[in-house]
C-alpha cells in the first residue's frame, strides 16, 4: 500500500473500522489521534468530532460529512472492512458513503491550515449517527452554534446540490370492532384490517402532492407499512400504517397530513417526524456559485437523499462530494481512487474561496 497516494492509505485505514451508526467509537478516537498528529485543534462530542483552523477575522465556512455507516447487510462478495484497493478500486462498507468524503474534507483541512488560505474560520464536524438520528449535527450546533456557510461532503459525483428533499413521516390506525373468526356470519364485527386496505387501495400505491420543483420534481407519499391482527382466530380491531413523504421545499408535512386525510376518511392521522425538512439555497447566492465554479459545473442539481444539511436551516449551504450515491448502501460498496482524489483538490480548492465568498455578508 505503501505506492499509493497518503489519500489512498488513510481511507483504506478508516475503512477498516467498523462504524455503525452509534458505534463509531474507534473511529472518532483514530481520527482525534491523527489531527493531534497534524497539530489541528480538535474536540470530542461524544463519537462526533469537531476541528478548527483558525485563518484570521472573518466568516466561519463549516465543512461536514458523517462517521456512521449503515450494517454490512447480505449479498457481499468482498470483504467489507478488507479495505483492499484493487485495480483503482477501494472496496468496503463506508468506503463511498461517506469516508471518503471524510478523508478529502480532513487533507483539505490540513492543506488550508498549512497554507493558510483564505480569512475566517474553517471548522470541519465529522459526526456520528448520521444515518440514523443526526444525533452529530445536533451536538455540533448546539456546541458551534450556527455558521455562516457550509457544504456536507456526500457522495455526489462532485455534483453541486444546492436543494435537497424533505422527509416527513406520517401514521394511520383504524380501528373496529373483533370478534372470533368463526363466528363472523352471525357476530357483528368491524374489521380493521380490511378498513385500512380499502383506504390505501383506493388512495393508491403511492401519492403526488400537487405542483413541481424545478429540482426535486413533485413530492412524493408511498406506504411502507401496514400492520394488522395477531391471532389467524381473531378479526382485527386495529390496524396501523406508515407512509413515507418525501417533501420539495414546496410543501410540508402538513400538506401531507391534508392530502391523506382526503383520500383515507376512515383513518385516523397522526405524524411522527417532521424534523428533516426540505431544504434549498438560492442558484444566485455566492456560495453556491463558488461550489459551481470549483467543481467546473454549469448548474447545481437537487437531491432526494438525506444528508445533515436538512439540519442546516437558514445557512447558505450545498451538498458535494467524492463517490456515486448509486453505490451507496449497497453490497461491494467502493470508490474509485479517481474520485477521491478528486474530492480532496476540490475541497481544498473551494474552503478558502468559499471564505472570501461568504466575507461581505458576514457582520463581525
Amino acid at each position: 500500500m505503501s505506492e499509493l497516494p497518503e489519500s489512498a492509505r488513510l481511507l483504506a485505514t478508516l475503512v477498516a473500522i467498523e462504524s455503525v451508526s452509534g458505534a463509531e467509537q474507534r473511529l472518532a478516537d483514530s481520527i482525534v489521534e491523527l489531527l493531534r498528529g497534524w497539530r489541528i485543534d480538535c474536540e470530542r462530542l461524544g463519537n462526533t468530532v469537531v476541528a478548527t483552523v483558525e485563518l484570521g477575522r472573518g466568516p466561519r465556512l463549516l465543512l461536514n460529512t458523517h462517521l456512521d455507516t449503515v450494517p454490512v447487510g447480505h449479498g457481499w462478495t468482498v470483504e467489507p472492512y478488507a479495505a483492499r484497493w484493487e485495480g483503482g478500486k477501494l472496496y468496503g462498507r463506508g468506503a463511498n458513503d461517506a469516508k471518503a468524503s471524510v478523508v478529502a474534507m480532513l487533507l483539505a483541512l490540513r492543506a488550508c491550515a498549512e497554507s493558510r488560505s483564505g480569512r475566517g474560520t474553517l471548522q470541519l464536524a465529522l459526526n456520528e449517527c448520521e444515518e440514523t438520528t443526526n444525533l452529530g449535527m445536533g451536538k455540533v450546533l448546539e456546541r458551534c452554534g450556527v455558521p455562516d456557510g457550509a457544504i456536507t461532503g456526500e457522495p455526489t459525483s462532485l455534483e453541486v446540490v444546492r436543494a435537497q428533499s424533505g422527509l416527513a413521516v406520517v401514521t394511520a390506525e383504524w380501528h373496529g370492532r373483533s370478534c372470533h373468526a368463526a363466528h363472523v356470519q352471525r357476530v357483528e364485527h368491524d374489521n380493521a384490517l380490511v378498513k385500512a386496505a380499502g383506504d390505501i387501495v383506493r388512495a393508491g400505491p403511492w401519492l403526488k402532492l400537487e405542483g413541481e420543483h424545478e429540482l426535486l420534481g413533485a413530492s412524493t407519499v408511498a406506504t411502507t407499512v401496514l400492520k394488522s391482527g395477531e391471532r389467524h382466530n381473531i378479526v382485527p380491531d386495529k390496524a396501523e400504517a406508515v407512509f413515507d413523504a418525501r417533501l420539495s421545499p414546496r410543501h410540508s408535512a402538513a400538506d401531507v397530513v391534508a392530502l391523506l386525510g382526503a383520500r383515507m376518511p376512515n383513518a385516523r392521522l397522526g405524524l411522527r417526524s417532521a424534523r428533516l425538512k426540505p431544504f434549498e439555497t438560492a442558484e444566485d447566492h455566492p456560495l453556491v456559485q463558488v461550489a459551481l465554479a470549483t467543481a467546473g459545473r454549469a448548474r447545481a442539481v437537487g437531491s432526494s437523499t438525506m444528508s445533515d444539511m436538512a439540519l442546516l436551516q437558514g445557512v447558505p449551504a450545498v451538498k458535494c462530494g467524492p463517490g456515486d450515491t448509486a453505490r451507496s448502501h449497497t453490497p461491494d460498496e467502493y470508490v474509485l481512487l479517481a474520485e477521491l482524489e478528486a474530492g480532496v483538490d476540490f475541497y481544498t480548492r473551494f474552503a478558502p474561496r468559499a471564505l472570501e465568498a461568504l466575507a461581505p455578508a458576514t457582520v463581525r
